[in-house]
């Protein structure tokens, strides 16, 4: 478990501070309209820390995951389960904006991802996404770690749940891997960053690796270097109006209407 004394003194220190999901819900509300369709990729069972999406009038929120206890997120209007099919059986140009949040660090075929979002966004919708930088420290180690010990480390760190915890890849996760990822797939860079929001917590579960944490926290945003190793990646992608040769081709190659559409569990 996380140190009590950690725990009080990130709380004394950074409490009133930005956090990446204060950063990532402030990306989202400034592109969600009302009546917007919204899907949330990735979008889990709702337990932590959701999105307010009660705060917008008449929004459609529809969920995608390949996890289908998934199914259970009350917050969403419909729920699709990702299969092994690489099409996506959402309706394309169905979406206004699109969101996730620490799913790009899963994805194993970046190309089919961000084809599949291409697809299903409309002309001008968005995709705005959190997830972390595979050049932090912390990742690099995660990356060589054995699952089940991954899982053991954020049961103590994070509390999280072991059901909640899934293989990773880091195939997306550097602004070079999504720039050329979305360019192939005829999307727009909006908004790219890479930032130290916060001291890392994987070190919270003793006062010393919280200090290791702060000490590393302020370096990357004295130096200026957070933008290269900072754990943080936000973006926000779009789908151009115009549509493109790539938009084209994608759309040729995975059309999908509305009919053939398989929703799973859905919840109202």
């Amino acid at each position: 478990m996380p140190s009590a004394l950690a725990a009080k003194l990130r709380t004394r220190m950074f409490g009133d501070k930005p956090t990446s999901m204060s950063v990532y819900h402030d990306l989202i509300a400034k592109f969600v309209e009302p009546g917007m369709t919204v899907l949330d990729v990735g979008c889990g069972r709702g337990a932590i820390a959701p999105y307010p999406w009660q705060n917008h009038e008449k929004i459609k929120l529809w969920g995608i995951d390949p996890d289908p206890t998934a199914a259970e997120n009350p917050h969403l209007e419909s729920f699709t389960l990702l299969t092994s099919d690489p099409n996506w059986k959402i309706p394309s140009g169905s979406v206004d904006l699109a969101v996730s949040r620490y799913v790009l660090e899963h994805v194993e075929d970046p190309i089919a991802f961000f084809s599949n979002l291409s697809r299903v966004l409309k002309p001008g919708g968005k995709f705005v996404f959190l997830t972390p930088n595979r050049r932090h420290p912390a990742m690099v180690a995660s990356h060589w770690l054995p699952y089940g010990l991954k899982q053991r480390i954020l049961a103590l760190t994070k509390r999280a749940d072991p059901h909640d915890v899934f293989p990773t890849c880091y195939l997306l996760n550097s602004p070079q891997a999504v720039k050329k990822a979305a360019q192939r797939c005829g999307l727009d860079i909006t908004d790219l960053r890479t930032r130290e929001i916060q001291p890392c917590g994987y070190l919270d579960f003793s006062v010393l690796g919280y200090f290791a944490s702060c000490a590393y926290f302020a370096a990357m945003r004295a130096t200026g270097l957070q933008r290269f190793f900072g754990m943080t990646l936000t973006g926000v992608l779009t789908k151009p109006m115009m549509a493109t040769a790539a938009t084209r081709a994608i759309a040729a190659e995975s059309s999908l209407t509305a009919s053939a559409w398989q929703q799973v569990g859905a919840a109202s």
